[in-house]
Protein backbone atom coordinates (compact mmCIF):
# COMPACT_ATOMS: atom_id res chain seq x y z
CA UNK A 1 0.00 0.00 0.00
CA UNK A 2 0.94 3.61 -1.08
CA UNK A 3 1.02 6.08 1.71
CA UNK A 4 0.06 9.75 0.52
CA UNK A 5 1.00 12.91 2.70
CA UNK A 6 -2.76 13.71 3.95
CA UNK A 7 -2.46 9.61 5.31
CA UNK A 8 0.85 10.14 6.28
CA UNK A 9 -0.17 13.48 8.60
CA UNK A 10 -3.18 11.34 9.89
CA UNK A 11 -1.04 8.74 10.97
CA UNK A 12 1.75 11.20 12.87
CA UNK A 13 -0.72 13.11 14.42
CA UNK A 14 -2.22 9.67 15.71
CA UNK A 15 0.68 9.03 17.11
CA UNK A 16 1.78 11.74 18.27
CA UNK A 17 -1.60 12.34 20.45
CA UNK A 18 -0.91 8.41 21.42
CA UNK A 19 2.95 9.11 22.93
CA UNK A 20 1.37 12.37 24.40
CA UNK A 21 -1.35 10.10 25.97
CA UNK A 22 1.55 8.01 27.46
CA UNK A 23 3.39 10.99 28.69
CA UNK A 24 -0.03 12.15 30.34
CA UNK A 25 -0.79 8.66 31.92
CA UNK A 26 3.31 8.19 33.05
CA UNK A 27 3.01 11.31 34.67
CA UNK A 28 0.09 10.79 36.31
CA UNK A 29 1.19 7.34 37.86
CA UNK A 30 4.58 8.97 38.95
CA UNK A 31 2.51 11.77 40.98
CA UNK A 32 -0.05 8.67 42.31
CA UNK A 33 3.35 7.33 43.29
CA UNK A 34 4.49 10.74 45.24
CA UNK A 35 1.32 11.08 46.40
CA UNK A 36 1.00 7.83 47.90
CA UNK A 37 4.42 7.53 49.47
CA UNK A 38 4.00 11.20 51.24
CA UNK A 39 1.20 9.94 52.74
CA UNK A 40 2.99 6.79 53.63
CA UNK A 41 5.76 8.74 54.74
CA UNK A 42 3.51 11.09 56.61
CA UNK A 43 1.59 8.56 58.58
CA UNK A 44 4.79 6.63 59.60
CA UNK A 45 6.13 9.81 61.11
CA UNK A 46 2.74 10.82 62.64
CA UNK A 47 3.57 8.84 65.74
CA UNK A 48 7.25 10.25 65.86
CA UNK A 49 5.73 13.87 65.93
CA UNK A 50 3.47 12.70 68.66
CA UNK A 51 6.03 10.80 71.07
CA UNK A 52 8.03 14.55 70.25
CA UNK A 53 5.47 16.49 71.47
CA UNK A 54 4.62 14.30 74.56
CA UNK A 55 8.02 13.97 75.32
CA UNK A 56 8.24 17.65 75.26
CA UNK A 57 5.01 18.63 77.61
CA UNK A 58 6.72 15.50 79.71
CA UNK A 59 10.08 17.29 80.30
CA UNK A 60 8.04 20.97 80.27
CA UNK A 61 5.96 19.31 83.37
CA UNK A 62 9.16 17.61 85.23
CA UNK A 63 11.01 21.29 84.29
CA UNK A 64 8.37 23.10 86.54
CA UNK A 65 7.72 20.41 88.94
CA UNK A 66 12.19 20.98 89.80
CA UNK A 67 11.60 24.99 89.57
CA UNK A 68 8.65 24.64 92.31
CA UNK A 69 10.08 21.90 94.30
CA UNK A 70 13.13 24.37 95.05
CA UNK A 71 11.70 27.34 95.39
CA UNK A 72 9.93 25.47 98.00
CA UNK A 73 12.67 24.06 99.78
CA UNK A 74 14.68 27.53 100.13
CA UNK A 75 13.51 27.43 103.42
CA UNK A 76 14.77 29.89 106.36
CA UNK A 77 16.89 27.70 108.91
CA UNK A 78 15.80 27.69 112.46
CA UNK A 79 18.26 25.87 114.29
CA UNK A 80 15.96 23.01 114.47
CA UNK A 81 17.25 20.26 112.12
CA UNK A 82 14.06 18.25 112.91
CA UNK A 83 11.89 21.69 111.80
CA UNK A 84 14.29 22.21 108.76
CA UNK A 85 14.20 18.80 107.40
CA UNK A 86 10.31 18.59 107.13
CA UNK A 87 10.15 22.31 105.53
CA UNK A 88 12.89 20.64 103.05
CA UNK A 89 11.42 17.19 102.72
CA UNK A 90 8.21 17.62 102.20
CA UNK A 91 7.92 20.00 99.12
CA UNK A 92 10.87 17.22 97.55
CA UNK A 93 8.41 14.72 97.97
CA UNK A 94 6.20 16.80 96.75
CA UNK A 95 8.13 17.39 93.45
CA UNK A 96 8.62 13.27 93.13
CA UNK A 97 4.76 13.50 93.58
CA UNK A 98 4.54 15.40 90.26
CA UNK A 99 7.12 13.77 88.34
CA UNK A 100 5.63 10.39 89.01
CA UNK A 101 2.06 11.49 87.66
CA UNK A 102 3.85 12.83 84.50
CA UNK A 103 4.96 9.58 83.62
CA UNK A 104 1.35 8.12 84.44
CA UNK A 105 -0.07 10.45 81.78
CA UNK A 106 2.76 10.14 79.50
CA UNK A 107 4.66 6.66 79.95
CA UNK A 108 4.00 3.28 78.02
CA UNK A 109 6.16 1.45 80.36
CA UNK A 110 3.76 -0.45 82.62
CA UNK A 111 5.87 -1.67 85.23
CA UNK A 112 7.67 2.02 85.56
CA UNK A 113 3.69 2.99 85.56
CA UNK A 114 3.10 0.72 88.54
CA UNK A 115 6.34 2.18 90.02
CA UNK A 116 5.17 5.72 89.29
CA UNK A 117 1.81 4.86 91.46
CA UNK A 118 3.72 3.78 94.25
CA UNK A 119 5.94 6.49 94.47
CA UNK A 120 2.75 8.96 94.49
CA UNK A 121 1.37 6.33 97.38
CA UNK A 122 3.96 6.39 99.67
CA UNK A 123 5.05 9.39 99.16
CA UNK A 124 1.63 11.30 100.50
CA UNK A 125 1.84 8.98 103.39
CA UNK A 126 5.51 9.52 104.05
CA UNK A 127 4.37 13.68 103.77
CA UNK A 128 1.71 13.11 106.23
CA UNK A 129 3.54 11.22 108.60
CA UNK A 130 6.47 13.73 108.76
CA UNK A 131 3.41 16.58 109.59
CA UNK A 132 2.02 14.43 111.72
CA UNK A 133 5.34 14.13 113.82
CA UNK A 134 5.87 17.91 113.34
CA UNK A 135 2.36 18.82 115.11
CA UNK A 136 0.84 19.91 111.89
CA UNK A 137 -2.89 19.83 111.75
CA UNK A 138 -4.19 17.13 109.10
CA UNK A 139 -6.65 16.72 107.04
CA UNK A 140 -9.09 13.33 107.78
CA UNK A 141 -7.02 11.77 104.87
CA UNK A 142 -3.83 12.90 105.75
CA UNK A 143 -4.37 11.55 109.26
CA UNK A 144 -4.71 7.74 108.05
CA UNK A 145 -2.22 8.27 105.51
CA UNK A 146 0.11 9.21 108.35
CA UNK A 147 -1.30 6.31 111.21
CA UNK A 148 -0.27 3.50 108.60
CA UNK A 149 2.91 4.76 108.66
CA UNK A 150 4.02 2.15 112.11
CA UNK A 151 5.01 4.22 115.01
CA UNK A 152 3.90 7.42 113.44
CA UNK A 153 0.86 10.11 115.23
CA UNK A 154 0.58 13.45 115.66
CA UNK A 155 2.14 15.44 118.27
CA UNK A 156 1.96 18.66 119.70
CA UNK A 157 5.36 19.64 118.28
CA UNK A 158 8.91 19.06 118.26
CA UNK A 159 11.15 18.82 121.17
CA UNK A 160 14.66 20.20 120.34
CA UNK A 161 16.96 19.37 123.06
CA UNK A 162 19.50 22.18 124.18
CA UNK A 163 20.53 24.01 127.51
CA UNK A 164 17.16 24.28 128.39
CA UNK A 165 13.70 23.23 127.43
CA UNK A 166 12.17 24.72 123.82
CA UNK A 167 15.38 26.59 123.37
CA UNK A 168 16.59 25.08 119.57
CA UNK A 169 20.05 24.34 119.15
CA UNK A 170 22.93 27.18 117.50
CA UNK A 171 22.37 27.83 113.47
CA UNK A 172 26.29 26.98 113.70
CA UNK A 173 25.18 23.41 115.70
CA UNK A 174 22.88 22.97 112.34
CA UNK A 175 25.29 24.54 109.61
CA UNK A 176 26.83 20.37 108.94
CA UNK A 177 22.90 19.25 108.39
CA UNK A 178 22.16 22.39 106.09
CA UNK A 179 25.71 21.63 104.12
CA UNK A 180 25.11 17.79 103.63
CA UNK A 181 21.56 19.07 102.26
CA UNK A 182 22.70 21.20 99.81
CA UNK A 183 25.01 19.43 98.74
CA UNK A 184 23.25 16.47 97.90
CA UNK A 185 20.47 18.97 95.88
CA UNK A 186 23.45 20.22 93.77
CA UNK A 187 24.38 17.21 92.91
CA UNK A 188 20.64 16.09 92.60
CA UNK A 189 20.29 19.28 89.82
CA UNK A 190 23.20 18.66 88.19
CA UNK A 191 22.82 14.96 87.50
CA UNK A 192 18.66 15.44 86.78
CA UNK A 193 20.20 18.31 83.79
CA UNK A 194 19.68 14.78 81.08
CA UNK A 195 19.79 15.09 77.30
CA UNK A 196 16.69 14.07 76.36
CA UNK A 197 16.68 10.65 74.47
CA UNK A 198 12.87 10.65 72.92
CA UNK A 199 12.14 8.05 75.17
CA UNK A 200 9.72 9.29 77.93
CA UNK A 201 10.45 6.18 80.17
CA UNK A 202 13.89 6.39 80.04
CA UNK A 203 14.13 9.64 80.39
CA UNK A 204 11.39 9.51 83.23
CA UNK A 205 14.03 6.74 84.87
CA UNK A 206 16.88 8.91 84.06
CA UNK A 207 15.76 11.98 86.33
CA UNK A 208 14.07 10.35 89.37
CA UNK A 209 16.99 8.00 90.15
CA UNK A 210 18.92 11.38 90.83
CA UNK A 211 16.03 12.70 92.66
CA UNK A 212 15.42 9.99 94.79
CA UNK A 213 19.27 9.80 95.37
CA UNK A 214 18.90 13.47 97.24
CA UNK A 215 16.29 12.34 98.71
CA UNK A 216 18.63 9.66 100.87
CA UNK A 217 21.17 11.40 101.20
CA UNK A 218 18.31 13.90 103.26
CA UNK A 219 16.88 11.36 105.27
CA UNK A 220 21.03 10.29 105.96
CA UNK A 221 21.43 13.89 106.82
CA UNK A 222 18.20 13.83 109.46
CA UNK A 223 19.54 10.43 110.87
CA UNK A 224 22.99 11.86 111.68
CA UNK A 225 21.65 15.17 112.73
CA UNK A 226 17.89 14.64 113.88
CA UNK A 227 17.02 13.97 117.16
CA UNK A 228 12.89 13.71 116.86
CA UNK A 229 12.59 10.13 117.44
CA UNK A 230 9.32 9.67 115.06
CA UNK A 231 11.08 11.74 112.32
CA UNK A 232 14.12 9.40 112.35
CA UNK A 233 11.99 6.22 111.66
CA UNK A 234 10.54 8.05 108.76
CA UNK A 235 13.90 9.08 107.39
CA UNK A 236 14.89 5.27 107.95
CA UNK A 237 11.47 3.76 105.83
CA UNK A 238 12.32 6.86 102.76
CA UNK A 239 15.77 5.41 102.51
CA UNK A 240 14.70 2.31 102.27
CA UNK A 241 11.81 3.16 99.95
CA UNK A 242 14.42 5.12 97.73
CA UNK A 243 16.79 2.16 97.37
CA UNK A 244 14.23 -0.48 96.18
CA UNK A 245 12.38 1.91 93.94
CA UNK A 246 15.81 2.69 91.93
CA UNK A 247 16.38 -0.65 91.45
CA UNK A 248 12.94 -1.61 89.93
CA UNK A 249 13.26 1.21 88.08
CA UNK A 250 16.88 0.68 86.62
CA UNK A 251 15.25 -2.97 86.35
CA UNK A 252 12.38 -2.10 84.47
CA UNK A 253 14.22 -0.41 81.57
CA UNK A 254 16.95 -3.03 81.55
CA UNK A 255 19.54 -1.22 83.36
CA UNK A 256 22.17 -3.28 85.41
CA UNK A 257 21.77 -3.07 88.84
CA UNK A 258 25.19 -1.77 90.66
CA UNK A 259 26.85 -5.16 92.30
CA UNK A 260 26.52 -3.47 95.86
CA UNK A 261 22.28 -4.45 95.50
CA UNK A 262 21.75 -7.77 95.86
CA UNK A 263 17.50 -7.75 95.06
CA UNK A 264 15.33 -5.14 94.74
CA UNK A 265 13.29 -6.97 97.60
CA UNK A 266 16.09 -6.78 99.79
CA UNK A 267 17.88 -3.60 99.43
CA UNK A 268 21.65 -2.70 100.33
CA UNK A 269 22.27 -0.65 104.20
CA UNK A 270 20.56 2.56 104.47
CA UNK A 271 24.27 4.21 104.50
CA UNK A 272 24.90 2.94 100.84
CA UNK A 273 25.09 5.18 98.15
CA UNK A 274 23.48 3.91 94.63
CA UNK A 275 25.21 5.02 91.76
Amino acid sequence: MRFTWPDSKALILKSGKELITSFVAAAMVVAMGFAIGSTILASAQDPLRRSSAAEATFLKENDAAMTKMMHDMAVKPTGDVDHDFVAMMVPHHEGAIDMAEAELRYGQNEQLRRIAQEVVAEELQEIAAMRAASGEKLTPTEATLAASLAGTAARPGFFSPGPADNVPPSLKREQPFLAQNNAAMTKMMNDMAIKPTGNIDRDFVAMMVPHHQGAIEMAQAELRYGREAQLRRIAQEIVVDQIQQISLMRLAVGEPLPSSVSSPTNPTSPARHID
